[in-house]
């Protein structure tokens, strides 16, 4: 796994800083007899700790009921800065602000990333609210058939009584089927496109209706004069 070999990459570089120490400072790299190894405070509450001088914050590498994680510890804001193994199953990556279990970001081994949720079912899920500046969403099946000469475009007719039995256009799904489903982008693009060049289809068809009609009625007074 790659967390563990970052955990050995890092063990041997904390280890390795205990070869040299100055005279001047004093003794803080301990070893006591609880088996913990403590560089930088003299009662480690870990297998290894590791606290700066000011003991504002530490790295700590830890083997617990929560997994191996490697945290930045403040002592204002107890756990802040959590990476690690998810529920000590040493296969998913877990990156989280706090102590409370259900973080922030997730890694699972099936490649899916989570944000907001500890279980994403696709490569990415987000539990929450999305900014971006660009969104592309690439659609293999275009509804440019809507304009071809053997379309079979639904009549209005046809439409008005799928509205008043459904409750909603044809083709297109209900609120309750997305609110259980939720909308596929590049699908409901394709699908309100459809019912645009349907509905250009309508207004040429009119038009023409209208454009017979308005020749109809010169016509007839014409006749009148």
């Amino acid at each position: 796994m790659k967390i563990n070999f970052l955990s050995k990459i890092l063990i041997i570089c904390l280890l390795s800083s205990l070869c040299y120490q100055s005279k001047t400072s004093a003794q803080t790299n301990t070893f006591p007899t609880t088996g913990r190894v403590g560089i930088g405070v003299t009662n480690p509450i870990y297998p290894l700790t590791v606290m700066v001088p000011s003991n504002s914050n530490a790295l700590s590498v830890t083997n617990g009921t929560t997994g191996l994680i490697i945290q930045t510890i403040s002592t204002t804001t107890q756990n802040a800065g959590i990476v690690g193994a998810y529920n000590g199953l040493y296969n998913d990556l877990d990156i989280r602000s706090t102590n409370v279990v259900g973080g922030q970001l997730y890694l699972k081994t099936t490649g899916n990333v989570g944000i907001g949720t500890t279980s994403p079912t696709e490569k990415l899920s987000v539990k929450g609210k999305i900014r971006a500046q660009e969104i592309k969403v690439e659609a293999a099946d275009w509804p440019d058939y809507v304009f071809a000469k053997d379309y079979e475009l639904v009549s209005l007719e046809q439409t008005e009584k799928h509205i008043e039995e459904k409750g909603h256009l044809p083709g297109i799904p209900s609120a309750k089927e997305v609110k259980a489903n939720g909308v596929d982008l590049g699908e409901m693009n394709a699908k309100l496109l459809q019912k645009i060049e349907e509905l250009t289809l309508y207004l040429i068809e009119i038009k023409k209706e209208n454009d017979e009609q308005k020749k109809d009625i010169l016509y007839l007074k014409s006749k009148i004069k």
